[in-house]
């Protein structure tokens, strides 16, 4: 099997044929090897057209699972759009914690908006660092919710 990108195509059956064990699920560590992660940088904007984009990282999981999303909502954007947006965004370094006009938006490499539904939960899962989820264990949690449908978890264990 050849390093990926989470949209492509039919990888979930691909990573099922090719991680399979006598487990009923498969390790998200074994996919990390294959498949890359959709995140390249993360900004934090004010007054973001929220509504026009996908919701990913912290927020995805929030509509899917009781994990209480932060205030600031994250949503994902596609490099090429990204650029093009940037120039009139209001990039903000620090703000209150409780400043709901601040948006986190994750760049990707892809569209977010152009994935399915099982697509999305195994690109959000990949786009958080390792140390991310060793900070807050209720990531994994939230993930393990998410990725059970789709032949995936996330070893609790490991962090």
């Amino acid at each position: 099997m050849k390093f990926s990108m989470a949209n492509q195509p039919g990888l979930l059956d691909a990573l099922r044929d090719h991680l399979a064990t006598d487990q009923k699920l498969i390790d998200i560590e074994g996919a990390r090897s294959y498949v890359s992660s959709p995140r390249l940088m993360d900004f934090s904007v004010r007054n973001f057209p929220a509504e026009k984009f996908a919701a990913v990282g912290d927020t995805f999981l929030d509509k899917r699972t009781m994990f209480a999303d932060s205030p600031q909502k994250t949503y994902g954007i596609f490099l090429g759009d990204w650029e093009v947006m940037k120039p009139q965004l209001d990039l903000v370094d620090a703000y209150s914690h409780n400043d709901t006009s601040v948006i986190n938006v994750q760049v990707w490499a892809f569209d977010p908006c152009a994935l399915d539904e099982h697509q999305t939960r195994l690109a959000v899962a990949l786009s958080y660092t390792r140390l991310e989820l060793y900070a807050e264990p209720r990531i994994i949690g939230a993930l393990n919710d998410v990725l059970e449908d789709v032949g995936l978890f996330v070893d609790c264990e490991r962090y």
